[in-house]
């Protein structure tokens, strides 16, 4: 299965970030971009389509992690697009009409991750505390926990 996700906050904002993570993740960025995946860890300027008409929903950048050197182990990519809403959700309606493509739960990259050993259980609950952080104080905390 492979999952995605608004991985950038909610809202309107300069750049939304839409994370892809596993099997069939080098197939969704070839169906939304026509194009081969671009290389390793190297942002590259897409125009990303609509699969069915091939009418534009943006131009972005895209960003290929091949697994096992990713953040969660699989293959995964990041695609980077403007960030008002109707880009944001045209883009994940695309994604959803890939086979084995479906919405990633809360915490289920992170989740990917620990399960495939590439971080551990305190890490993985540092992580979450330092999304949630609000103060100073929590943000400092969070990262003395990550740092081990």
């Amino acid at each position: 299965m492979t999952i995605y996700a608004l991985s950038s906050g909610p809202g309107i904002s300069g750049v939304a970030i839409v994370r892809i993570s596993g099997s069939d993740a080098s197939e969704v960025i070839r169906l939304l971009t026509g194009r081969e995946i671009p290389k390793p860890r190297m942002a590259t300027l897409r125009k990303i389509n609509n699969i069915n008409t091939s009418e534009l929903i943006d131009e972005g950048i895209i960003i290929w992690f091949p697994g096992p050197e990713s953040y969660t182990g699989e293959d995964m990519c990041e695609i980077h697009v403007h960030g008002g809403k109707a880009v944001v959700l045209a883009l994940q309606n695309e994604i959803s009409k890939i086979k084995n493509c479906r919405l990633a739960e809360p915490g289920e990259f992170t989740k990917i991750a620990f399960q495939n050993g590439k971080i551990n259980l305190l890490k993985a609950e540092s992580i979450s505390d330092l999304i949630s952080s609000e103060t100073e104080i929590q943000r400092q905390q969070a990262i003395k926990i990550m740092s081990g």
